[in-house]
């Protein structure tokens, strides 16, 4: 027997549906069920369809590794190690992005944010290779680096905060965030 997870509950509604789906297809073609109520019918289970496999294909969870989204950052850069796990249901490709939203954000220590600074995001896999994407199978979880740096003349002791964002290409308007909050340190300070 299979364990009871949302997969196989899914699997077994989905199965209940179209056997019923059937049923209904098979009284039509033997004049027990009206035109009307059969289409309705099938424009309900076509939209049930579409919207289950694009919320299965296109599921994902973002975030900083051990929760550690709060560092600060010297001249020569920080980095925060992102792990990103694809928990749809088919392969998925994921472009990655970066934003300063200082002006939508709370710092770590309570400041308020409008003294807040911009600072510049790259990344790169774990070998310290730089992408801009990243492709994964169902299930499947990797690591990489949001890498930031500070653009020459940044205040100091000045926080920042940036979403991180990996948007897919399979379902274009589908994508996961997490938010970074950076804080500027005082090199003559440490």
């Amino acid at each position: 027997m299979e364990p009871k997870t949302t997969q196989n509950l899914f699997n077994d509604y989905f199965t209940n549906s179209i056997h019923k789906l059937i049923l209904l297809c098979s009284a039509f073609f033997y004049k027990k069920v009206s035109s009307t109520l059969f289409k309705i019918a099938l424009v309900f289970v076509l939209i049930f369809l579409t919207a289950n496999s694009y919320s299965q294909s296109c599921k994902a969870t973002l975030q900083v590794e051990k929760n550690r989204f709060t560092q600060s950052v010297r001249p020569e850069g920080t980095s925060y190690t992102m792990q990103i796990l694809n928990s749809g249901a088919s392969n998925s490709t994921y472009t990655l992005g970066s934003l300063n939203v200082n002006s939508n954000c709370s710092n770590s220590d309570g400041t308020s944010s409008s003294a807040n600074v911009n600072l510049n995001i790259t990344f790169s896999d774990m070998s310290q290779n730089s992408i801009t994407e990243i492709s994964l199978s169902p299930g499947e979880t990797t690591s990489f680096m949001a890498n930031v740096t500070i653009p020459f003349g940044t205040i100091v002791n000045k926080w920042n905060c940036t979403e991180i964002t990996a948007t897919s290409t399979t379902c274009t308007s589908y994508k996961v965030s997490t938010i970074l909050h950076t804080l500027v340190s005082d090199p003559n300070q440490e």
